[in-house]
């Protein structure tokens, strides 16, 4: 599908924190570092330590050079969005900083990630909802409250953008943020590659001195330039000022020294030490002379106040503007433009070149190659001492850890509560603030909603297989619903909220998903995986995976030492595990693997099923993967199939993406649809479920007939304590053994309100005996190397009233006995030998297999 940076005018999903207007929500803003500027002796505002990284005492020359060093862009995007995040931006804005930064930091540019270790993109305390102010159907103004430059100018940009398609002209400003824009080639690329010229104009704090002065008035004051081409967009970037204020920071970061005659000193004398010119000097127009330090003055006031921008005390007023133009070509008739264009810029291009000259390059095309050079390595260059305190920052930033446990509640066992955690383990405290809010409020009001045009109480359902374009040329933000669509979106990005994860992505069956997961291991790669794992999952990794050639490794994941052999002893690339299992309900310990995983260079996958986010979080507790099965809790009520595949940074997102694209394995519109209505009572019927639960295995573990229950809500379960440690609850499944299969047998079938059937997670409690349904396809003697017996009977506890469900099983057992006799525990296949009904069940199993063959 192709994406825009456009939405559609009509409807379009909100995947960003919404702009204030008159009619919509305010978003709380999140909290972050603070910033303050002062002033000199002589009243002058110097860069303030909190926005600028200025240090108490610079040295009078610059330190050592650091050489440059070799880092992955996967692992340089990686980094650079955690240490992002620990400025407190959520999922959305980060990825817009770090969007419009590595552009940037590709191309050469200096506005790239040097803004994150120097605190140029720290948030003020202050910060409040960015709102717009003013708007017709060909303007809007935006006060930015304090919020990111880059930010508030992106959903500037958006707006002009929509504007300028409807009308043909989009004009927005943006006043009152005091962090830097970036790059504005970005915005002024976004703009062209929808077929509009873009005018991009940005003033930043005192920095530049005009011609003629030592006294530094304006910002390097950039210009941003758009024209779509039909060979591309040329797109031209320039600041007024001889050099970027951030190019000082790099320059004294690295320990190098800048060029001679673009700044000065205090006494206006030009110097090479970006010391000088931070603590008291100015940096001079691009020519040194009235030409532009004039471009520089007409940038001011049309991005000043024109926009309502500060015209004095810049920085200690921390109010910058900005300004972003639209324009459709097609306003004057001229609906060849592009291909007129294309002509103008080939002459250029084609131009008889002068001695020396070996090819002539239009505005953007060297940042351009170097961009794409870097994109074909797969790697760059970054200055070392950047790097490291880019990985020093990132380090910092920890997914926030699991709620402890032992919180009293009803329906909780012996420390594991039956909790209205929020997803990534905070207990709601009741605040307005979203950032505050429990699980259960958070499901009923997520972050991501669809502007919707009659704003309806439930999101709307997009059940259609395509999307109209806006022209022949240009695309909208949905083309064909493989490759995305507004109902699955809204799916997508609320499963992303509540996992903690970067991304979401809905598929047709938990199966499809756990298969797109093996899609990411290649061809004599290995995958080390449990010893009780759902049969599925089973059926998958023994049968089809080997078939491409990856070598498949079972143990028994209690066993960390097992683990860590089986994770060495080949190459592992992948760790797929499941805790709970199924249908043991053993406990793994999710933080340990993951940790090792890691140090080898393997991913990890939890299969969340039995749990969901509303009692665990696989990756805060370090896993890369969360798979929960949409058909079980999320959808809750046995009418849908699906699976969610919950991932952490963005290069494992777009791979998983890809594989879901390529493959066709989303889940359709309508099921996305049934999920999100699932979501809005999912910690409602958990909670009850997991009442039911801890009642009945509370009575299940005193009955005589009863040999051993498997519930990590029991202190008698081996995995309590651990359980306990990492997730927010018991759950709603548990299993129990008797001895004897037959017993089992009349036990499932005499209960009358569980319905005999597999799956759990609905609104109806279900009993079934795994060996002969779920996990029936795991080969008798391996079931039995495993330790699960045929006699195991599993139970999923839905929404009914305690006590029947008690009763109900009461009169099962008590018939059980009746027909084996009192205390009976024999007969059956119970040692693990394989009963004749097994025997047929296997060999229909076979016959079918046979055929699909």
């Amino acid at each position: 599908s192709s994406s825009s940076s456009s939405s559609s005018s009509r409807a379009r999903v909100a995947r960003r924190p919404r702009i204030a207007t008159t009619k919509s929500r305010v978003v709380p803003s999140r909290r972050g570092d603070s910033t303050s500027s002062t002033r000199d002796p002589s009243g002058r505002v110097v860069v303030p330590a909190a926005l600028f990284g200025k240090k108490e005492s610079p040295p009078s020359t610059p330190k050592e050079s650091a050489p440059d060093v070799t880092v992955p862009i996967d692992e340089l995007t990686e980094t650079c969005r955690r240490a992002i995040k620990t400025y407190g931006y959520d999922d959305d804005e980060t990825r817009i900083l770090l969007d419009v930064m590595l552009y940037a930091q590709l191309r050469g540019n200096n506005q790239g990630i040097i803004k994150v270790t120097t605190k140029g993109i720290a948030r003020d305390p202050s910060a409040t909802p960015a709102t717009i102010t003013h708007e017709t159907k060909l303007s809007a103004a935006y006060d930015g409250g304090k919020n990111a430059g880059m930010v508030v100018l992106h959903r500037a940009m958006e707006n002009a953008i929509d504007k300028a398609k409807a009308h043909g002209v989009g004009v927005c400003g943006t006043c009152n943020t005091f962090t830097s824009t970036g790059a504005l080639g970005y915005y002024a690329e976004k703009v062209a590659n929808e077929g509009l010229i873009a005018l991009v104009l940005a003033v930043s704090p005192e920095f530049v001195a005009p011609a003629g002065a030592i006294e530094p008035i304006f910002g390097t004051n950039p210009i941003g330039v758009g024209i779509p081409t039909a060979t591309g967009p040329v797109v031209l970037d320039m600041a007024t000022s001889a050099y970027s204020f951030f190019g000082l920071l790099e320059a004294r970061t690295a320990g190098k020294k800048i060029p001679l005659g673009v700044a000065i000193d205090g006494s206006g004398s030009l110097t090479e030490d970006p010391n000088a010119v931070i603590d008291g000097g100015a940096i001079k127009t691009f020519d040194g002379g009235y030409k532009s330090s004039n471009l520089a003055l007409i940038v001011e006031l049309l991005a000043g106040p024109l926009v309502g921008a500060a015209v004095t005390s810049k920085m200690s007023e921390k109010n910058w503007g900005n300004l972003v133009v639209a324009i459709d070509p097609a306003l004057l008739g001229q609906d060849e433009f592009e291909k007129r264009a294309a002509i103008v810029t080939r002459r250029v291009k084609d131009a008889k070149k002068a001695p020396g000259t070996e090819e002539i390059f239009l505005p953007g095309e060297r940042g351009n190659a170097r961009a794409a050079a870097a994109k074909r390595a797969g790697k760059i260059n970054i200055e070392a001492n950047l790097w490291a305190a880019l990985q020093a920052l990132a380090a910092e930033y920890k997914y926030a850890p699991p709620a402890e446990s032992g919180v009293s509640s009803a329906g909780s066992v012996s420390g594991v509560a039956a909790s209205t955690s929020t997803a990534t383990g905070k207990e709601g405290s009741g605040s307005t603030d979203a950032d505050d809010w429990g699980v259960a409020t958070r499901l009923v009001h997520p972050a991501n909603t669809l502007e919707d045009p009659f704003m309806a109480s439930a999101p709307p359902l997009y059940q259609t297989a395509t999307f109209a374009q806006p022209s022949a040329t240009t695309n909208g933000p949905y083309d064909y619903t493989r490759s995305g669509n507004p109902t699955r979106d809204l799916l997508e990005m609320q499963m992303a909220e509540l996992e903690g994860a970067d991304r979401a992505f809905a598929f047709s069956s938990g199966m499809s998903a756990l298969m797109t997961v093996t899609r990411l291991v290649k061809s004599g790669e290995r995958i080390v995986t449990g010893d009780d794992i759902y049969g599925g999952t089973s059926r998958l990794l023994a049968q089809v995976v080997p078939k491409v050639g990856i070598e498949v490794v079972n143990v028994d994941m209690n066993d960390l030492d097992a683990v860590y052999r089986a994770v060495d002893g080949g190459n592992t690339t992948m760790v797929m595990l499941e805790s709970p299992t199924n249908p043991r309900l053993q406990i793994t310990d999710i933080r340990a693997i993951s940790d090792h995983a890691h140090e080898r260079g393997a991913l990890v996958c939890v299969d969340n099923s039995i749990m969901a986010p509303v009692f665990q979080s696989p990756l805060a507790l370090g896993a890369d993967i969360s798979m929960t099965s949409a058909t079980k809790f999320i959808a809750g009520h046995s009418d849908v199939t699906g699976g969610i595949l919950a991932v952490k940074g963005e290069a494992l997102a777009k791979e998983v993406y890809f594989h879901q694209n390529a493959e066709g394995t989303l889940l359709g519109p309508f099921d996305c649809w049934l999920a999100l209505r699932g979501l809005k009572t999912m910690s409602l019927r958990m909670t009850k479920q997991q009442e039911n639960a801890v009642a009945i295995a509370r009575w299940l573990e005193s009955h005589p007939l009863v040999t051993y229950v498997n519930y990590p809500g029991l202190e008698s379960n081996a995995g309590h304590a651990l359980h306990a440690s990492q997730a927010r609850g018991g759950g709603s499944i548990l299993s129990f053994a008797t001895g004897d299969v037959e017993l089992s047998k009349i036990i499932v079938e005499e209960s009358k309100l569980f319905k005999i059937t597999v799956s759990f997670g609905g609104v109806s409690s279900l009993i079934s005996l795994p060996c002969f349904m779920s996990h029936a396809s795991i080969p008798a003697e391996t079931r039995a190397a495993r330790g699960l017996p045929d006699d195991l009977v599993r139970i999923s506890t839905g929404i009914e009233d305690a006590k029947d469900l008690l009763v109900d099983l009461e009169r099962a057992f008590e018939i059980a006995a009746e027909r084996r006799g009192v205390g009976a525990r024999g007969g059956g296949a119970a040692g693990g030998g394989v009963s004749e009904r097994e025997a047929a069940l296997m060999r229909r199993i076979a016959e079918l297999e046979a055929k699909l063959a």
